[in-house]
């Protein structure tokens, strides 16, 4: 919000030309975002042919080490091959599948009280909450707050024309 106006609006026909004003801007300010979204979709666009064979290059490289390495494992004193120009070797890693349909994984959690495997969310519904009357709303602690909110809408399409 402005914090020096200079003028105060004394009629709607003011308030009127204030919103054609507006409209201009925002006109402009949509032009300049969209020649601004083209320009970045270019450079993204570029970036991405000029990294795509670097990628590609990186990644038959990397299948390439990998292969070598798994056929000469006992080659690597420890769980790490220091080499020249970077280092190559296994980490042990490990995790739990759980099947999509997980149904049976969780009943067999609860018959076995492992509990803290579960994860339950619960939060508050406030659509559903604000369609409950004023008593209610209070009788579980919430409020309603109600205040009257500016709003505004240029059109647009009569100031281009």
């Amino acid at each position: 919000m402005a914090k020096n106006l200079e003028f105060s609006l004394d009629s709607w026909e003011d308030v009127d030309r204030c919103l054609r004003e507006i409209a201009e801007c925002e006109i402009t300010l949509n032009g300049i975002e969209a020649q601004m979204n083209m320009t970045i979709n270019d450079a993204k666009e570029q970036a991405a042919l000029l990294a795509k064979p670097m990628q590609e290059r990186i990644s038959v490289l990397t299948a390439l080490i990998k292969v070598f390495t798994r056929k000469n494992k006992s080659g690597i004193e420890g769980k790490t091959k220091s080499l020249n120009f970077g280092k190559v070797g296994f980490r042990q890693s490990s995790r739990v599948s759980i099947p999509k349909k997980n149904d049976i994984i969780l009943k067999n959690l609860r018959k076995f009280g492992m509990m803290d495997c579960i994860s339950v969310k619960e939060t508050i519904n406030k659509e559903v909450l604000e369609k409950y009357p004023d008593e209610d709303i209070i009788k579980v602690g919430a409020s309603r707050k109600t205040e009257d909110k500016f709003w505004m809408e240029t059109n647009k399409a009569k100031v281009k024309g």
